[in-house]
């Protein structure tokens, strides 16, 4: 283990020691990689949570230096979780789609009926943007089923509110300014096209791997006090059946 650390820090010293333009262009190259990747497994649509998916595994690789080839590790990520993303983002799909219904009765009714309903779809948007930032990043990072995922980013984007603002804004802001400015999505759509979902991405997986960190360290302390509490446990029932023999005996 030492020296599987060592090595890894020799070489995350190697790459602090590159000239900084070095390491820009090749960030620069990964990104564009990434996000050629990710467009091309986007055009069937209906792939585009696999392909959120393979993205994310692929940034959290290559920050962790895991994999150095980004097509064939984009491929394989993308193959691996396909199913369960694909899930994943149908099922959003369809809450999106119960989501504008209800909004469309709000729109043509009024009274308690349309009350009711502003509520439910308050409440339904709410627990949609909690899942919706941590959901593929939580599917390329670890094997759960997908209701345990779900519970998962939930309660991460609770407990981090912080970084999950930082990870909604990150998404959320550019494309709102397209969408609401039209003419600024005409000018820089290639750039879509060749770089800003890769980087996006990118700069997002710095904070979710944080997170990850921190409730992984979170659960080995957990297993390691329980793991002590079971050894002291077991001592003193130890310790009181030999008082029982000891005492038996006299």
């Amino acid at each position: 283990m030492n020296e599987m650390t060592n090595n890894q820090d020799n070489k995350n010293s190697g790459r602090d020691k590159e000239p900084f333009l070095r390491r820009a262009m090749d960030a620069f190259g990964t990104m564009f990689a990434l996000n050629i990747c990710f467009v091309i497994g986007c055009i069937p649509i209906f792939t585009i949570g696999a392909s959120f998916t393979a993205l994310y595994a692929m940034c959290i690789r290559l920050q962790e230096d895991e994999e150095e080839t980004v097509v064939s590790g984009f491929i394989h990520e993308f193959k691996r979780s396909f199913k369960q993303s694909t899930i994943a983002f149908l099922l959003l799909l369809v809450a999106v789609a119960v989501m504008l219904a209800e909004y469309i009765m709000i729109k043509r009714v009024t009274g308690f009926i349309s009350t009711f309903y502003t509520f439910v779809l308050i409440i339904e948007a709410v627990l949609v943007a909690l899942v919706v930032p941590f959901l593929f990043p939580l599917i390329a990072r670890y094997n759960n089923t997908l209701s345990i995922t779900v519970r998962n980013a939930m309660v991460l984007s609770i407990t981090y509110l912080w970084s999950w603002v930082k990870v909604v804004i990150a998404w959320f802001v550019p494309i709102f300014i397209c969408v609401k400015y039209p003419v600024v999505f005409v000018s820089i759509w290639y750039m879509w096209l060749l770089l800003l979902f890769g980087a996006i991405a990118w700069g997002t997986t710095h904070t979710m791997r944080k997170i990850f960190r921190l409730n992984e360290q979170r659960i080995i302390d957990t297993a390691e006090k329980e793991r002590k509490a079971a050894e002291e446990a077991a001592k003193e029932a130890e310790l009181d059946e030999q008082e029982s023999v000891d005492e038996e005996g006299k």
